[in-house]
This record gives C-alpha cells, structure tokens and sequence, in this order.
C-alpha cells in the first residue's frame, strides 16, 4: 500500500536522522539536556523529552527547523545528520536506495539520484554552481584585496624588504583584479538568465552601478 510505504520510509528516515544525533552528541560528550539548552539559547527551544524520543526511535517524523537548530548546536553540517555513517547505504527516496556518495551529491545538489534519467533538477543545479562560484569570487577577491593592502602597509612601514613587500603588494592586486573582473562576468551571466545575484560588499557595489 502506497499510504503505508510512505510511512514506513518516514520512520525510517527519522530513525536515521536520530541515531546520527545521537552519535554526534556522543562523540562530544554531551547530555541530551546540555544539547536541548544550546538548542534554546540558538532561539529556537527543543524540548529535552522530544530530542530523546528522536534518538531512541520513538518518532516518525522531525521538522526540517528542528533539523536544522540541532545540526547546529551540534556544530555539524546538516547533510551529517542527513546521511548515513560512511559505507552504510540510505533509501534516500520511497524505494530509491543510494550509497553516501550519492545521497551526498543529491542532497548539495551536484548531481542527480542514479534513477533520475529525465535528470529534472539539471537547471537548479546549475543555478546553484553560479551561486557557489559567486561565493567563492567574493572570498577569493577580499582574501587577495587584504592581503594586498597588508603588504602595500608593511612596505609603507617599513625600510627592510621594501621592494619584497611592495611587489607582494602588486601581486596580490592583480589577484584580487582578476577576480572582481571574473565576479563582474559572472554577475552578467546570472543576470542573462534570470538568476537573483548576491548582494556585494560595499568595495564591489561599483560591479553593478557601471552596468546601469
């Protein structure tokens, strides 16, 4: 029965998400009690006596806020608790069975499940790489823009190594340029097809304002 197989993979889901709470809470030594208490100081109270029936199995469902407030008071990405322990395989779907890598791909969305052959979220997942590179242009270009800065101040500050620190400085530059010009194709790109950009920090803003 359709209605019954769905329940079961419900409770079976729960009882993985549980016990992977609890292996975390373990591992670090903590009290049910102590993780409930994180759980509220986070903003969002757990109740001790529900986090226990979680990790004992006594639950058939678990809310995606509740999943979500706990992976963090635990320190852990959600996917951990998502996922099985590494070699374990997990029926990630009603009848669709999937080894960690593949629910891992699925879930942070790099690739599809085995049996999607129509391949439906090819779209967002491509959506999410421009996303994920245009995160990572942002940290490239502020991780070289200070590291430029810092050394044009030593060269500043100081007579030894002057023209080490100056040609530091230049190299750093022209690192954190190719990566603004890169984050400014990027944004034209996203713009092309109709994605939402990030916001900048106030240093790119001007990516945007030559483009109006």
């Amino acid at each position: 029965m359709p209605g019954k197989r769905r329940t079961e993979w419900s409770s079976s889901y729960t009882h993985l998400v549980g016990a992977n709470i609890r292996r975390q809470r373990l591992r670090q030594r903590l009290s049910v009690e102590k993780l409930a208490t994180r759980c509220t100081s986070l903003g969002y109270p757990v109740e001790r006596s529900n986090l226990a029936k979680l990790e004992l199995g006594q639950r058939t469902s678990v809310a995606i806020t509740e999943l979500l407030i706990v992976a963090k008071a635990l320190g852990v990405p959600p996917l951990f608790l998502l996922t099985p322990p590494s070699g374990d395989r997990v029926e990630i779907l009603p009848g669709v069975e999937t080894n960690l890598r593949e629910a891992f791909a699925w879930l942070d969305g790099t690739a599809p499940l085995p049996d999607d052959e129509d391949d439906e979220g090819a779209a967002p997942r491509a959506e999410l790489r421009l996303l994920r590179n245009h995160h990572q242009l942002v940290a490239d270009w502020t991780a070289r823009a200070r590291a430029a800065a810092t050394a044009q101040a030593r060269a500043d500050d100081t007579e030894q190594h002057r023209e080490a620190w100056k040609e530091a400085a230049r190299v750093h530059a022209g690192q954190a340029a190719h990566a603004e010009q890169l984050l400014a194709q990027l944004r034209v790109t996203m713009r092309a097809r109709e994605i939402a950009c990030p916001a900048l920090p106030p240093e790119l803003i001007h990516l945007d304002l030559r483009d109006e």
